[in-house]
């Protein structure tokens, strides 16, 4: 970067939180996106009025939920017999089954945290709205940023078109009023996150008098040689050389880089590999057509929709249940093993395959969603029943090791090339040198 004064203010300065590069800040114009030029990761995007666009859609994201998930979303008919349930009914079936780890996995992803999400999302926008600067907004706003990842009803309404289309050669399917609420509030739920402005909502949390300024080499290059240090939940840059252990602006705990990420890293990839095994061999599923019990595995499903002719929903659960869990598993190894074995090429591309493993981690969870949709809809009793199977709690742990592994691991440990361990690291930081 070109050379900077000894003495620079917090707003003349951009640190990325994916490869630590210290940058001249620069004034974004209208339109425009902001992106590191070492690890191409997005740092700022420009958008028109996220205040009001944020809290119009959380709004009336708010106003949906309780029709959405309380109101039948469909009903099924098979020889005139008829049987329906809302979005929370089949939120709750894996309880039923006795899934009771699963059942809070699918309680929390698709109802506890959409509906937090929503709420966290108005409160923030109209605090902001209003002008106010409180604790609890900041608290709100870094709530925002750890749930994101968490709530998913995106993948929910997948799983609901999947059900949809396995059953529509077996039932009269009838698409009830909750279905299109539950449309409408998957649309606000993605519209919340693609309006707000984070970057300006946590500006607008900043006292107007607070105008911190750091000393910087003029060859520092990254935040670690110039001893700053990047809050990841709120984007402060702060000195760490002054002693700070959380941010203070939204308390968040502040590290040069994660402590034991690595060892932290292999031990869930390690236990995704040995969950994967039952995960695809044992049956996940359970159907009873006359009381007679016929399981299937995950790969069985797959095909079951290829002999269908639904090519394009076996290709969907096929990359969702198959392809994307290996994916994660074996790009996560290929960064971990770069770093270990110091491998100093495709960095760049290795960043922006950690990033896509991160955003595609959540969809892994289509196929528990659409067992519990079946586990629901489908109760017929003696004609037809659908159960869980053993194979949906090994499943589960598979999305959720290598979603916290992906987390779990500090992306800016890619770029480090001079120092490994995290007493460098930390000393480092604190001398500047």
């Amino acid at each position: 970067m070109p050379a900077m004064d000894n003495q620079l203010a917090a707003d003349h300065i951009l640190l990325c939180g994916g490869c630590d590069l210290l940058m001249e800040a620069v004034t974004l114009p209208a339109g425009h996106t902001l992106f590191c030029p070492r690890c191409g990761k997005r740092l700022h995007r420009w958008k028109k009025n996220p205040l009001e666009k944020t809290l119009a859609i959380s709004l009336t994201g708010l106003l949906l939920f309780l029709p959405a998930n309380f109101m039948p979303l469909l009903t099924f008919d098979v020889l005139g017999m008829r049987t329906s349930a809302s979005l929370f009914d089949s939120t709750l079936s894996m309880f039923d089954q006795g899934q009771y780890f699963v059942g809070l996995m699918v309680v929390f992803c698709g109802f506890v945290f959409p509906l937090l999400l929503l709420g966290l999302f108005f409160s923030v926008s109209f605090g902001l709205r209003q002008g106010w600067q409180r604790r609890w907004l900041a608290e709100n706003l870094k709530l925002i940023y750890h749930l994101r990842e968490w709530a998913m009803p995106d993948v929910y309404l997948i799983g609901v078109f999947v059900t949809i289309i396995k059953m529509s050669h077996m039932a009269e399917i009838d698409f009830n009023i909750g279905l299109f609420c539950f449309i409408g509030l998957v649309l606000c739920t993605i519209g919340c996150q693609g309006a707000m402005d984070r970057h300006l909502f946590w500006q607008l949390l900043d006292p107007p008098d607070q105008q911190a300024t750091f000393s910087v080499q003029d060859n520092a290059r990254t935040g670690l040689e110039a001893g700053l240090c990047l809050c990841h939940a709120c984007e402060k840059i702060l000195p760490l050389s002054h002693g700070h252990s959380r941010c203070p602006r939204c308390g968040e705990r502040l590290h040069p880089r994660k402590i034991n990420a690595l060892p932290r890293t292999w031990a869930l990839i390690l236990t995704a590999i040995i969950l994967t095994l039952p995960a695809n061999l044992l049956p996940i599923m359970e159907v009873e057509y006359f009381g007679v019990p016929d399981r299937s595995t995950i790969m069985d499903g797959i095909l079951y929709f290829f002999r269908e002719g639904s090519y394009g929903i076996g290709l969907i659960i096929l990359t969702a249940s198959v392809l994307v869990p290996l994916f994660k598993i074996l790009g996560l190894i290929l960064i971990l093993l770069s770093i270990h074995f110091h491998w100093p090429s495709y960095r760049r591309h290795k960043a922006i395959m950690l990033r896509f493993i991160e955003f595609i981690g959540r969809w892994s969870m289509l196929d528990v969603f659409v067992i519990a949709l079946l586990c629901a809809l489908v109760r017929f009793g003696f004609l037809s029943t659908i159960n869980a199977a053993p194979a949906v709690i090994y499943f589960t742990g598979v999305v959720i090791c290598t979603m916290f592994a992906a987390i779990s691991f500090d992306a800016r440990l890619l770029w480090d090339t001079r120092i490994t361990s995290t007493t460098d690291l930390t000393r480092h930081a604190a001398t500047g040198n």
